[in-house]
């Protein structure tokens, strides 16, 4: 027959009543049920061959046995944790990390399913920033970040390898009683002296500006922010209207209309740099983004 063996956690409640001298409290410190502790505890004692408490009706003591093994116990109890410890310490140590840059006019909450994957299979890392497409553009190129979730009206750099992830509309946001509500597309004419809420960090704003001056429409900047959710906060509240993505808009849950004589529409991309062929754990980022399903839930399913 097999001797009983010593458990790590039989130790852990020894010492939970060692220093409450109460075996009610100690299960509740251990998160256990008392008859599981108190069994736990019989089994150590029969592994030492003695006991290990003195129990009366109203008091609870460490016999003479417990108190000689009481440092040992604790002695093994920390070595143990301090083992784990290390052992935790080592894997995070062996985890790669990837940096991901990701611009500040795309919704956070519609990209990162995209890395879901990469984590699940690979022990790696990530380690998010914002930032607007100049300054993301510069820690690509410094190699502060190694993948950038970008977009841009123009021509992505040569120096830069880029894969396109999802493309979606620019639309005019609108507050509830604006005079374009309820309908769903305007003409960009229609926007001729209209009070305007400017996007700052808004990659697409020099762009926008051209089109509508090739139109000859002039808007009326009422306010300007490198905030997302104070340009929302304004829209919500008629200040005035302001172009931004669609998945901006749906996020804030701020009505939109669409300009149908002319189309904005923006492509998302991954982008790395060229010259910095990617490690196995930023491949697997990689592999993962361009796998992933874009197209919204309502389309996916």
């Amino acid at each position: 027959m097999r001797p009983p063996r010593m458990e790590l956690y039989q130790i852990r409640y020894f010492l939970a009543v060692a220093e409450t001298l109460n075996f009610t409290r100690a299960s509740e410190r251990s998160f256990v049920s008392q008859p599981a502790l108190t069994k736990a505890i019989q089994r150590l004692e029969e592994t030492i061959g003695g006991r290990l408490f003195d129990r009366t009706k109203n008091s609870v003591q460490l016999s003479e046995l417990g108190q000689a093994m009481l440092p040992n116990f604790r002695h093994i109890f920390d070595t143990a944790q301090a083992a784990r410890e290390q052992a935790r310490r080592f894997k995070r140590d062996k985890r790669e990390v990837v940096r991901v840059g990701v611009m500040c006019t795309i919704d956070f909450h519609q990209v990162l399913p995209g890395f879901v994957h990469s984590q699940d299979q690979h022990a790696i890392e990530l380690v998010f920033r914002e930032g607007n497409l100049e300054a993301l553009t510069d820690e690509l190129d410094r190699g502060d970040v190694d993948i950038g979730i970008m977009c841009s009206p123009y021509e992505t750099p040569r120096r830069f390898e880029a894969q396109m992830l999802f493309r979606e509309d620019y639309v005019v946001a609108i507050g509830e009683d604006h005079r374009f509500s309820g309908r769903q597309t305007i003409e960009m004419a229609e926007l001729d002296r209209e009070r305007y809420c400017e996007r700052i960090y808004c990659e697409f704003s020099s762009y926008i500006e051209r089109l509508l001056i090739d139109r000859g429409v002039r808007l009326e900047v009422v306010q300007q922010s490198h905030r997302e959710d104070w340009i929302q906060a304004f829209v919500r509240s008629n200040f005035g209207v302001a172009f931004m993505p669609q998945s901006i808009a749906d996020a804030a849950g701020l009505m939109h209309v669409r300009t149908a004589d002319c189309p904005i529409v923006r492509e998302v991309k991954l982008l790395v740099q060229s010259e910095r062929p990617p490690s196995p754990a930023q491949q697997a980022v990689i592999d993962s983004l361009v796998a992933h399903d874009w197209r919204p839930a309502t389309e996916a399913h």
